[in-house]
């Protein structure tokens, strides 16, 4: 007789954090251990965030967290998916519950974003601590008169020193952070309410003091967006390895990689593409 349920069982009822903490107990692995195995996979973790996991207090939600979670099968020799699937998701539109929630009003989806065109700054750190955001937007009904800004930080950050700053045609309104998911959603209030059917074109800047390497950048879409626009500049002193375009349903474990890319003269690269429906379209590089 026993009288807790065997990680077998946990990996099929759940909850996600006792399979999880099951799981590592049955390798034998420290968190430190775990933490440095996903690094060698170019999957920068904090150790405070592992036993956030394994003790229930932080669930994962963002792409970086999942994929991380899918890491984490291997490392652990459990069946593939077994961990995801335990990650509950209600939302019809694949967000996490945890975002809409943040702040009243952010699926409304009266705006459409026609264009987005984010300019990502990675520094002699390998940071990406400071990207600028432009955005064509078209109301869908009158009166639409602000854009919601969501961002998924790392783990390492400190929530109050990530913000999204007004640059062009907009002002910040609200702002909300969730300490736990690791997650801000700011209002960008336009100058004027919209006519149905009329577009705004804004820029902010969103400022991330970054405490790890970063190995992506990825523009998160609601519904459709008809051009995204990606460029990442890298500092001389620090070029990456293996740049590509992926994307990724929000359902979905692993992204799809799809374009191979290379440093130009200005050590950047760029990425283009028009439709997209997928829930998270990006370019991810590795460090030698």
């Amino acid at each position: 007789m026993t009288t807790t349920p065997s990680l077998e069982a946990l990996l099929r009822i759940g909850p996600f954090h006792s399979a999880l903490r099951a799981a590592i107990r049955r390798r034998g692995l420290t968190l430190e251990r775990l933490r440095l195995r996903l690094a060698q996979q170019d999957v920068a973790v904090a150790l405070s965030t592992l036993s956030d996991w394994q003790q229930g207090r932080v669930r994962p939600v963002s792409p970086k967290s999942l994929r991380a979670v899918s890491v984490l099968e291997d490392l652990l020799e459990v069946p593939s998916r077994s961990l995801l699937t335990l990650l509950e998701r209600s939302d019809p539109s694949g967000w996490p519950d945890v975002v809409p929630g943040m702040m009243p009003g952010f699926n409304t989806n009266d705006l459409e974003i026609v264009s987005r065109h984010d300019r990502v700054f990675v520094d002699a750190e390998r940071h990406a601590s400071r990207i600028h955001v432009s955005m064509v937007a078209r109301a869908r009904q009158d009166g639409v008169d602000r854009f919601y800004a969501h961002y998924f930080c790392d783990d390492a950050v400190h929530m109050s020193e990530v913000r999204h700053e007004p640059i062009r045609n907009c002002r910040a309104g609200r702002s909300a952070r969730n300490e736990a998911e690791h997650v801000t959603v700011d209002e960008l209030l336009f100058d004027r309410p919209l006519a149905a059917g009329e577009t705004w074109v804004f820029e902010f800047v969103i400022h991330d003091p970054t405490r790890l390497d970063s190995f992506e950048h990825a523009q998160g879409v609601r519904c459709f967006l008809a051009q995204s626009l990606i460029e990442v500049h890298f500092d001389p002193a620090a070029l990456p390895a293996d740049p590509h375009v992926y994307l990724q349903d929000w359902q979905e474990a692993e992204p799809h990689r799809t374009i191979d890319l290379a440093l130009d003269h200005t050590n950047s690269v760029h990425h283009f593409e028009t439709n997209v429906s997928v829930n998270w379209i990006g370019i991810r590089w590795k460090w030698a």
